[in-house]
Parts: C-alpha cells; sequence; structure tokens
C-alpha cells in the first residue's frame, strides 16, 4: 500500500516536470516567432515550475533508497548542486528577460505580437488546470494572468488602433520576468540557505513537534529540521496526512500548519511543509485506523 502511494506521487511529480517542461518549450518557441516578451518570460516561470517539479522527484526517489541503502547526505549534496546550478540559471535569464522588457518599453513599441501568442496562452493555461490539472500558487496564477493580459490588451490595441496599448506586452513581461527571479530566490531559500544555515537546539525542535503534532489534520511528523539563521529560525517538514483526502484538502492543512506555528513561535521567520499521504505501515504511533470507514476532512 506505501508503494502504491509512492508511485502515485512519483508519477504525479513526473507528470508535472514532463507538462511544465513541454509548455516552456512550447512557450518558448511561439513566443520567439511571434514577438512576445511576455510569453517569452512565462516560458521561463514554466520551465521554473519544471525544476521545482524535477527538486520534487529527486526528493521522493532520495527518500525512497536512502529508507533501504541509509545514502542520505550523498544524494542531498547531489541535489543541492543541481537545484543551485538550475536556479543561478534561471535567476540569469528572468533578469535578462526583465532588462529587455525593459529596454523595449524605452525604445519603443511599434506592433502587437502575432495572434499565436494569446492562442498559446490560453491553451497552456487551459492545459495545465483542467487537462494535467496542476495547480498554480498566487504568484504562478498572477504570472499567468499577468501574461494574458499583456498579450491581449497589446492586440487589442492593434485592433482598436490605440498604439500605446502595445507597450503592455514588454510591460507584462517585465512584471512575470521579477516573479521569476522571485521564485528562483525562494528556490535557493529553500535549497540552500538552510544548508548553509546551523541547526537549531533539539529542545526547541521537540517543543516544535509537540505543537505540530496536535494540529487538527496532522497524523505523523516524518521529518523535521530546525535551521537557525541568527536570531531567526526556519522549519522545514515533512508531515503525513489523511491518505483518503484530496490534495487541495493537503494544502490546506500544510497551509494551516505554516500559519498556527509561525503565530504560536514568533521567532520562527519561515515555514516549508511538505505533505505526504500517510502509510499505515510507517512504524511510528498514531491514532489513525486503516480500517475505519470514513474520516473526516479538514473542510467538513
Amino acid at each position: 500500500m506505501g508503494n502504491k502511494r509512492h508511485d502515485t506521487a512519483e508519477k504525479t511529480a513526473s507528470g508535472g516536470l514532463l507538462g511544465n517542461a513541454a509548455l516552456a518549450l512550447i512557450k518558448a518557441l511561439v513566443g520567439g516567432t511571434s514577438g512576445s516578451a511576455a510569453l517569452l518570460a512565462d516560458a521561463v516561470r514554466s520551465a521554473t515550475e519544471a525544476a521545482l517539479s524535477s527538486a520534487a522527484l529527486l526528493g521522493l526517489r532520495r527518500r525512497s533508497r536512502s529508507a533501504s541503502a541509509g545514502r542520505m547526505p550523498g544524494l542531498r549534496k547531489a541535489e543541492l548542486a543541481a537545484s543551485l546550478i538550475v536556479t543561478v540559471v534561471l535567476l540569469v535569464v528572468g533578469l535578462e528577460l526583465a532588462i529587455s522588457s525593459f529596454r523595449l518599453m524605452v525604445n519603443g513599441v511599434d506592433h502587437a505580437p502575432h495572434w499565436s501568442a494569446l492562442a498559446v496562452a490560453t491553451g497552456a493555461l487551459f492545459v495545465k488546470w483542467w487537462v494535467l490539472r496542476i495547480r498554480e500558487g498566487r504568484l504562478e496564477l498572477l504570472a499567468s494572468l499577468l501574461t494574458l493580459l499583456g498579450i491581449g490588451a497589446s492586440l487589442t490595441g492593434e485592433l482598436a488602433g490605440i498604439p500605446l496599448l502595445y507597450y503592455l506586452d514588454p510591460a507584462a513581461g517585465f512584471l512575470v520576468a521579477l516573479i521569476v527571479i522571485v521564485c528562483g530566490y525562494r528556490l535557493i531559500a529553500g535549497e540552500v540557505a538552510p544548508v548553509l544555515g546551523g541547526e537549531a537546539h533539539q529542545e526547541d525542535t521537540q517543543e516544535f513537534m509537540q505543537f505540530i503534532q496536535r494540529i487538527e489534520g496532522v497524523i505523523t511528523i516524518e521529518e523535521l529540521n530546525a535551521r537557525e539563521h541568527g536570531h531567526y529560525v526556519r522549519l522545514e517538514m515533512r508531515i503525513s496526512v489523511n491518505p483518503r483526502i484530496s490534495v487541495f484538502e493537503g494544502q490546506e492543512i500544510a497551509k494551516r500548519v505554516k500559519e498556527l506555528v509561525m503565530k504560536r513561535f514568533i521567532h520562527i521567520s519561515e515555514v516549508a511543509v511538505s505533505v505526504d499521504p500517510y502509510d499505515p505501515g510507517y512504524p511510528y504511533k498514531s491514532n489513525y485506523d486503516p480500517n475505519q470507514e470514513h474520516v473526516p476532512t479538514l473542510l467538513q
């Protein structure tokens, strides 16, 4: 049962990696040929999401292998190096796109992008939400909407004879490029900074665990790392939740854990929560009964 759930999670991560990589490639090709700065920037954003999916996939495989081989340190270093390289490349590309979009606005824009840019931006969002069923975070959704708005407004300007609207495509490209930079920074903060930081005291970790374990929806805490950054602490945790609930409900539990922890401990600067379906075969005690017919979800 546990292996089946792990395979499902790995399949989902693989789908996110392949889907985002394909969307990034299509957006880049059409963005370049159509002359849309917004779609090019959105292509880099999709590449960033593909990199995040790749990191999640590597993490799943790392946990699977380390459970039997105890090779966590070496694998962790390899993942860190790969994530760092990819993130630096994405940050550089995002910065270049931001500069390029800004120059376009300064030098003047005399035409709108080809209509294919709008078709691809709309189709990509549809495929991602309703075919691949990949749900975006707030920043990612904002970037998608900015891309659609920028391209659509620019094309509207061409149809209505309003050249001023042409500037909205590179303006959207500039804003999306900034979002790419923010996402790249977050990836570095999540992967590199924790390794460079020190481990928090064990008694603090125990206090965190006792508090988190009492939060509704959390079945077990499978992994918890607390790292000091000056006077503040960053928490990284992996929790188990009811395997019968939806992905959305699992994300809501993670969000609730983050909010409650940061409210309870004022010295916590950041909380990163990953969610796994609970495996009844996991060697820790829990009040979860795998044979029960129904378990109330967070949203009930």
